[in-house]
Order: C-alpha cells, then sequence, then structure tokens
C-alpha cells in the first residue's frame, strides 16, 4: 500500500485561506476538511487495483481542480447551491461551493454515491 502525503493536492493545498482572482473578483480558496480523505480513499483503493492507478487519479483529481479554479462558473448550480465538476478517465466528481468571497472544495464523491446524503454531511 502506497504511502500518500498527508496533504494530497500540493501546491493548491498550501493555497488554504488565500486570495485568488477569479474574473476579476477577489475570492478566498478554501477546503473542506475531508478533501484529502476522499482523494486518499479513493487513491489507495485504485492503487489495490493497479500499482499507479492511484496517482492517475491524484494527477487527474489535480487537473479537475486546476480547471474549476481558472472557471468555476462554467458548471450550473445543483442541490444545495454547489456544483460539481467531473473527473476525467474516473467515475468521480468534485464538489465545490462559489459565492462572491469563497470557492470551497467540498469534496471528491463516485458518482455512485447518493449525493444529497453525500452533500448534506458536508454542509
Amino acid at each position: 500500500m502506497r504511502c500518500w502525503p498527508t496533504r494530497i493536492l500540493g501546491r493548491h493545498t498550501t493555497k488554504f485561506g488565500s486570495e485568488l482572482t477569479i474574473h476579476g473578483m477577489a475570492r478566498s480558496l478554501r477546503y473542506h476538511p475531508l478533501f484529502d480523505s476522499d482523494v486518499l480513499n479513493a487513491a489507495e483503493w485504485y492503487d489495490g487495483r493497479q500499482a499507479t492507478l492511484g496517482t492517475d487519479f491524484v494527477t487527474r483529481v489535480r487537473t479537475t481542480v486546476d480547471h474549476l479554479i481558472a472557471d468555476p462558473e462554467r458548471r450550473t448550480t445543483i442541490d444545495y447551491g454547489v456544483r460539481y465538476w467531473p473527473v476525467e478517465r474516473f467515475p468521480y466528481v468534485v464538489f465545490y461551493d462559489l459565492t462572491e468571497s469563497e470557492l470551497l472544495l467540498l469534496g471528491v464523491m463516485h458518482v455512485s454515491q447518493d449525493s444529497e446524503k453525500w452533500l448534506a454531511r458536508r454542509k
């Protein structure tokens, strides 16, 4: 089993509480406390199936986060007022909340899960 670092998403997680400028608006970037464990659990599961698949999953989540930071308004709002962005190649989505002052990354969820129950635990 791979020993994943505590802060999985590297440069993004070091920006906890930092300011971003998105479409001309200053917003803080925050991660839900369970975000890393979502990624870690899925990456470990994938590594158990194929040696480098967990690493690929983490890379794809990083890319997804890059895309949603660059254009968070691209996705429409769903239940609970949040948005989601699909993770390429994997059946996962990144849920996030966007307000005038903040971009909050809520977590990474497998698409087979009940999104209402999952999101209710995050709010």
